[in-house]
C-alpha cells in the first residue's frame, strides 16, 4: 500500500466509490467475495491482517453449513484471487508485502450485499 500503489478509492481525501453495475454483480458473484466485503463492511476498524480475515471466512463458511475448511486454504485463495480482484477494482487496498487490507468502500457493493442479505 505504498503512496505510488494506492487505489484512488482508498485516498482519504476522496468520497466512497461508485462501480458501475456490471462490475458489482462479477465481484458480488463468489460467496467468499461477499462473505468477506460483509465481514469488511461491518468491522469497526479499517485495518485487516489476511490471517485474521481468512480465519473470520472459515469460521463463517462452517457456521452456514459450507463445511469445515482450514483457514490457510481461504487465506491462500484470498491471496491468490479474491484480494487482487477486489483492490484491481478499488474495493480494497491490499499490500502483498504486509498481507494487510484495508476497506475502501463502495455504495453499489455496499447495496448490492444489503439487497442479497434481504433475499
Amino acid at each position: 500500500m505504498s503512496p505510488d500503489d494506492e487505489s484512488p478509492l482508498c485516498d482519504e481525501d476522496s468520497e466512497t466509490g461508485v462501480l458501475p453495475d456490471a462490475d458489482s454483480v462479477e465481484l458480488l458473484a463468489s460467496r467468499r467475495r461477499r462473505t468477506l466485503l460483509g465481514l469488511l463492511i461491518d468491522a469497526e476498524r479499517t485495518d485487516h491482517s489476511l490471517e485474521s480475515l481468512a480465519t473470520a471466512i472459515a469460521q463463517t463458511e462452517r457456521e452456514s453449513g459450507l463445511g469445515a475448511i482450514p483457514s490457510h486454504r481461504v487465506a491462500v485463495s484470498l491471496y491468490h484471487v479474491h484480494l487482487p480482484k477486489l483492490d484491481a477494482a478499488g474495493v480494497l487496498d491490499y499490500d502483498r508485502e504486509t498481507n494487510r487490507v484495508r476497506y475502501c468502500g463502495d455504495e453499489r457493493i455496499e447495496a448490492w450485499l444489503a439487497a442479497i442479505d434481504e433475499s
